[in-house]
């Protein structure tokens, strides 16, 4: 493989991340081509980004995946680590689907717990569906099939019960 061919393949699957420089790379490349700036990769959405950005321009995070170590390999998180992971790029006001036609919905409530031990929940998010229906669920963002349809920016996220 060359970086043509890597970076052809990145754009077509939306996959390049582009640094302050002006360059696009793809999202296996843990350096800029052209200037060599370090990159980091959202815990979050998975987006990659250049080391000049603090926070994610995509959900808005600012948690690197390279601080939560290797997944692969097994790793302890925090509490709040987990939540930021199952939560992803949520907000309350904003809309998002699971990828299917019909399936987008609002976010009115994220209760972030943690909850009494043996408690199921551990957390939860409430939704109101396309149908006007409100939902209760702790079903995690996943980065491979979710997609934000509009965000909000709101300062307060998290509603405490």
């Amino acid at each position: 493989m060359t970086y043509e061919t890597d970076l052809a393949t990145a754009k077509r699957v939306r996959r390049a991340w582009g640094c302050p420089c002006g360059e696009d790379n793809p999202p296996h490349y843990d350096a800029c081509h052209a200037c060599q700036r370090p990159s980091w990769t959202c815990a979050s959405c998975g987006t990659v980004h250049s080391t000049a950005w603090s926070r994610c321009e995509e959900c808005d995070n600012a948690m690197p995946a390279e601080l939560l170590g290797d997944r692969e390999e097994g790793f302890e998180m925090t509490w709040q680590e987990h939540i930021a992971l199952k939560v992803g790029p949520r907000r309350i006001g904003g809309r998002y689907d699971y990828g299917d036609p019909g399936s987008e919905y609002e976010v009115l409530a994220i209760d972030r717990g943690p909850r009494p031990l043996g408690t199921w929940p551990s957390w939860q998010i409430t939704v109101r569906g396309r149908d006007g229906q409100v939902r209760e669920h702790c079903t995690g963002w996943d980065p491979r099939k979710d997609r934000i349809v509009t965000q909000t920016h709101l300062d307060k996220d998290v509603v405490e019960r």
